[in-house]
C-alpha cells in the first residue's frame, strides 16, 4: 500500500502537468478557431430558410441590387474576411423613421455580422434625453438636464448638426451620462472596447473622460480632433460612465452621437436615421459629413422617400437633393461605396393612396443609374404601386399606414440581406471562375 501511494504521489505532477498541458490545447484551439473562423468558411454565404419571408405579394424574382457593379469595392472587402479575417468593415445606414427604430436594421445587423463576423454595435444616440424615440438595444442615463433637437426640425440652409442628425446639449459641467450596451427586449448585453464620442471638441467644452466602474477601468484617450475623441478600454467592458470635467465659466457640452466597437474584425453596421427626414435635411447639416468620415463607410445605404412622396416633388429638385448629399459624402470620403433604396408603399398622410410613391421612387433610381450608384427598388420588390393595402392586410403596416409593424420592419431586414447577398455571391462566384479559367489558361 505504501508503495502504491508513493507511485501515485510521484505521478501527480505529471499528471497535473499533462491536464494543464491539454487545457492549454484546447484554449489555443479555441482562440485560433475564433480568430480564423473566417479562413474555414465557405467564400460564399448561404441564405437560410430563416432569412426568406413567406408574403406571396412581394416580388421576390425582383429582389436583385441594381448596378452592383459599383459595390465591387465594399464586396471585396467581404470576401477578404470571410476568406482571410483582419478587416473591419463599415456599414452605415441612413435614413427616416424607418431607420431611427432599428427594427430593419436590426435584421441587417445580426445577419452581416453572424456572416462576416461581429466587430460592434456602431453608431447609438442618447434619444430618450431630448424626448425622442429610439432603439432598445442599449440604455442611457445621466444627471444632468439635456436639451436638443434634430436636422428636421431646424429648417435654417445650413444647420449645425452632426453624424446622427440629432444634438444634445447640457450646461452642467461636472454631470456624467451612463451607456449600458445591453438589449432591453432581451437582456442580453454586449462587450466593447473602443468608445469615439463625437461632439464639438473646442474651447467652449468641457474635458471629458470615460470609465467603468464594474472594472475600475478609466479609458485611455487616443485620437482626437474638432469633431470627435475616441478612448480605448484595456479589457472588455459592457457599461461605461461619460463623465464632464467640473469647469469654472460658461461652458457647454454638445453631442452628436456615440460610436461603439469591440475592436475585433468583422461588420459594424451603424443606423442613423431622424424622424420625418428627407435627402436635404442631411445635405444642409453642415458637419455630418465630417463627422461620418471619422467611421470610414465602406457601405452607404441612404433610405428616403417616404417624407418626398407626402408632397408632390420637383424630380429636378429631388435629384439635386440627393446630389448635394452624395458629393458632400464622397468629397469627405471618396472610398465609400453607395447603394439607394425606394421606400415600399405607403398611404399619403396616412389615409389613402399615394400617387407620389410612384415617381419618387423612379427619380430614386434613375438618379442612382445617372450617378453610377447601385439602387434596391424595395417599392417594386414590396409589390408596387397601391401595395401598401397589401402591407397592412397582412399585419406588416402599423395603425397610421405609414410605418410598419415590427414584423414588417423584419421582412424589409430579411429582403435587403437576401438582395445584398445574393450580388455578393455573384460577385464571389465571378471571381472563382476568373480564377479558374486563369489557371486554365497557364
Amino acid at each position: 500500500m505504501h508503495e502504491t501511494n508513493t507511485l501515485k504521489l510521484q505521478n501527480e505532477p505529471l499528471f497535473m502537468y499533462k491536464s494543464l498541458h491539454l487545457l492549454l490545447s484546447i484554449f489555443v484551439i479555441v482562440a485560433t478557431t475564433a480568430q480564423c473562423q473566417s479562413q474555414w468558411q465557405t467564400p460564399t454565404v448561404d441564405i437560410t430558410k430563416n432569412d426568406t419571408v413567406g408574403y406571396g405579394f412581394f416580388r421576390e424574382e425582383a429582389n436583385i441590387i441594381q448596378n452592383k457593379a459599383s459595390l465591387a469595392p465594399f464586396f471585396e472587402k467581404l470576401w477578404l474576411q470571410r476568406t482571410q479575417g483582419g478587416r473591419k468593415i463599415n456599414i452605415v445606414h441612413i435614413g427616416d423613421s424607418h431607420i431611427l427604430g432599428n427594427f430593419m436594421t436590426r435584421e441587417m445587423r445580426k445577419r452581416m455580422q453572424a456572416a462576416f463576423g461581429d466587430a460592434g454595435r456602431g453608431m447609438i444616440f442618447p434619444y430618450k434625453l431630448i424626448n425622442s424615440n429610439g432603439p432598445q438595444d442599449y440604455i442611457i442615463s445621466t444627471s444632468a438636464r439635456w436639451s436638443g433637437t434634430n436636422c428636421v426640425r431646424d429648417q435654417n440652409e445650413l444647420t449645425d448638426y452632426g453624424i446622427s442628425g440629432f444634438s444634445a446639449v447640457t450646461s452642467s459641467t461636472g454631470s456624467e451620462i451612463s451607456i449600458q450596451l445591453r438589449d432591453t427586449t432581451s437582456s442580453t448585453s454586449s462587450p466593447f472596447t473602443k468608445v469615439t464620442v463625437f461632439y464639438r471638441n473646442n474651447d467652449g467644452a468641457p474635458p471629458i473622460t470615460i470609465e467603468d466602474e464594474n472594472t475600475h477601468q478609466v479609458a485611455v484617450p487616443v485620437i482626437e480632433d474638432g469633431f470627435s475623441k475616441a478612448f480605448y478600454f484595456d479589457r472588455p467592458v459592457s457599461e461605461c460612465t461619460i463623465k464632464l470635467a467640473k469647469c469654472s465659466g460658461k461652458k457647454s457640452f454638445w453631442l452628436d452621437g456615440v460610436s461603439i466597437d469591440n475592436e475585433r474584425a468583422g461588420v459594424i453596421y451603424h443606423s442613423i436615421g431622424v424622424n420625418g427626414a428627407k435627402f436635404s435635411d442631411f445635405a444642409r447639416a453642415k458637419f455630418f459629413a465630417l463627422q461620418l468620415k471619422e467611421i470610414t463607410p465602406d457601405l452607404v445605404i441612404l433610405s428616403f422617400g417616404t417624407n418626398e412622396a407626402q408632397a408632390r416633388n420637383s424630380p429636378t429638385l429631388l435629384q439635386k437633393q440627393m446630389d448635394e448629399l452624395t458629393t458632400q459624402i464622397t468629397t469627405q470620403w471618396p472610398h465609400a461605396c453607395i447603394l439607394f433604396t425606394t421606400p415600399a408603399d405607403s398611404y399619403l398622410r396616412g389615409k389613402g393612396f399615394n400617387p407620389n410613391m410612384t415617381d419618387v421612387s423612379t427619380t430614386i433610381k434613375d438618379f442612382a443609374l445617372k450617378k453610377d450608384f447601385a439602387y434596391w427598388d424595395l417599392f417594386q420588390i414590396g409589390g408596387g404601386e397601391n401595395s401598401a393595402e397589401n402591407w397592412k392586410s397582412n399585419g406588416l403596416m402599423s395603425s397610421d399606414s405609414v410605418h410598419y409593424s415590427r414584423t414588417g420592419y423584419a421582412a424589409q431586414g430579411k429582403l435587403l440581406y437576401m438582395g445584398l447577398i445574393s450580388a455578393y455571391n455573384e460577385s464571389v462566384n465571378k471571381k472563382v471562375a476568373k480564377a479558374g479559367a486563369e489557371g486554365d489558361g497557364k
